[in-house]
């Protein structure tokens, strides 16, 4: 289920999406407003929204680059496709999409209104019993907010001031780059890491079921086997001392790296929309 992740990994940022709330996403009782994550297949996570008055499940993907919605939602809300959109998945195949504009959905409360959209056919990724979704929401919806991916408690938090600074104490800061493309319509980040070449960037991808992927032209400086199919033990750590463990896997990618939904489930990532700042602490159930 990969191919959900990167069906739109566009290395771009865009206000596609803006919450109808206060600054930093406040609700009007000053409370940080929350979407509620579940489980999807293959260590996807989905949440509720409403739109047109009918519920419908989201993906929530990191990586995905572009929020996009189905062409059943599309139909569904009236919104008439035209133009194009293209970028390029993680393996470098090329996407075009169709574009959706002026789309408004519910999410627990917080309305989120996106001026543009891609219209893609999830369907021909989907297992064949998998619940049907309406749209892939990705980074770009949170433009000029600060949010928190939580996967261990199942949720995204839109902070506010007050929950920021709370939020960060305990947490490690990231040096991060802000990757943006497709016409200045995606968003995607990556995080740093130190290899004995020199310093590369490894995008965090909550889309993607494999826990790290290296890019063949930089495994040997991670000390991995550029020539493996199979997974390989990864020990290394992000600038900012957090650990990145686990099993990885060397692909032909056209980016140095990608963290997947396996790892990123061990974290609280907080990803600051506004200022370009990353801070990732241990996950901590409730």
């Amino acid at each position: 289920m990969s191919t959900i992740v990167n069906l739109f990994t566009l290395w771009s940022a865009a206000p596609l999406l803006c919450l109808a709330v206060p600054a930093h996403g406040m609700n009007p009782r000053g409370a940080p407003a929350v979407i509620h994550l579940e489980p999807y297949v293959e260590n996807h996570w989905t949440f509720k929204a409403r739109i047109k008055g009918h519920e419908e499940l989201f993906l929530m993907d990191t990586g995905g680059g572009l929020t996009a919605v189905s062409p059943e939602a599309a139909a569904e809300i009236g919104c008439e496709s035209w133009g194009q959109l293209t970028g390029f998945r993680m393996r470098g195949d090329r996407v075009d999409m169709k574009r959706c504009d002026n789309v408004e959905i519910d999410a627990g409360g917080i309305l989120l209104r996106l001026p543009t959209t891609g219209i893609w056919d999830f369907s021909k990724m989907m297992p064949k019993d998998a619940a049907p979704i309406a749209g892939n929401v990705g980074l770009d919806a949170f433009a000029g907010r600060v949010i928190t991916l939580d996967i261990g408690n199942r949720q995204l938090v839109i902070e506010t001031p007050k929950s920021l600074k709370a939020r960060i104490a305990a947490a490690k800061e990231v040096p991060v780059q802000f990757i943006k493309e497709a016409e200045g319509y995606s968003t995607t980040i990556a995080a740093a890491l130190d290899t004995p070449k020199g310093r590369i960037w490894m995008h965090l991808d909550s889309g993607d079921d494999a826990p790290i992927t290296i890019g063949s032209h930089i495994a040997g400086a991670m000390g991995l086997d550029s020539q493996k199919k199979g997974a390989q033990p990864l020990d290394a750590s992000l600038v900012g001392a957090v650990a990145l463990r686990g099993s990885a896997y060397v692909k032909d990618i056209i980016f140095d790296g990608n963290v997947g939904a396996p790892i990123i489930s061990g974290w609280i990532v907080t990803m600051d929309l506004v200022h370009q700042r990353l801070w990732i602490a241990p996950a901590q159930k409730d």
